[in-house]
């Protein structure tokens, strides 16, 4: 399915608000994780990337929807980097105002068949397991997007962006070269469904620079869990 987005010239920001931006995302984004959604959104908004070869370039993955029932319009977005670097977010928006909790990647989620194992450990392009896991631990998600470059060279632009060693900003001043790497970035791209493309773009303008921890804690067999505040926690960001 094709999400369109019209983006008309009459009511452009002017190239104050623009700047503002582009400032509070480059402050804002954490890591390599909203990095690279950083960058899907950016390029799609400021070069006017087509939204239509966007969504041909990522891959539509299959979720139960029995699994997404509990969710809230929770997005789940998992991005794994070179180097074993990774990022787990979850959005939740309420009111208007859209909450970040920051997942450890370590944090342990039981399987199927009873085995407890690190969320870093589990296949993003089959999230079946990530979020059935998540929500045995009670933390709902009713839609997901996942970002793999873990194979991606280090040395390259792709590299480089997911290591946090080249910023979205500068690649916003060569066009030409952003929409190549965003096509690049985007074939990467795994949406769960119900996640349209547009739900990249949507991240743009959702700070992320103080996202709600999980407290978790260390079991006897070495896995790290919940920790009991927890609970509040989740309360809260519900």
């Amino acid at each position: 399915m094709t999400i369109g987005i019209t983006i008309g010239l009459p009511g452009r920001p002017s190239a104050g608000p623009v700047r503002k931006r582009r400032s509070l995302l480059k402050r804002g984004l954490v890591g390599l994780g909203c990095g690279i959604l950083a960058l899907v959104a950016a390029v799609g908004i400021f070069v006017g990337v087509s939204i239509y070869k966007i969504d041909h370039a990522v891959h539509h993955v299959n979720v139960p929807a029995s699994l997404l029932a509990q969710g809230k319009d929770d997005l789940l977005a998992v991005v794994r980097g070179p180097m074993h670097s990774e990022e787990i977010y979850l959005f939740h928006t309420t009111a208007g105002h859209t909450h970040v909790l920051l997942v450890p990647s370590k944090l342990g989620v039981t399987e199927r068949g009873g085995q407890v194992v690190p969320i870093s450990n589990l296949n993003i392009h089959r999230p079946e397991a990530i979020i059935a896991g998540l929500r045995r631990l009670g933390i709902p998600v009713s839609r997901y997007v996942g970002v793999d470059l873990h194979m991606v060279i280090p040395t390259s632009n792709l590299g480089l962006l997911a290591t946090g060693k080249l910023s979205v900003t500068s690649l916003l001043s060569d066009p030409t070269g952003t929409t190549s790497l965003l096509e690049a970035v985007a074939s990467h791209v795994y949406l769960g469904p119900h996640t349209p493309t547009s739900a990249l773009l949507a991240l743009m303008d959702v700070p992320t620079s103080n996202p709600i921890a999980i407290p978790t804690e260390t079991d006897a067999n070495g896995n790290v869990v919940l920790a009991a505040a927890f609970v509040a926690v989740l309360r809260n960001f519900l």
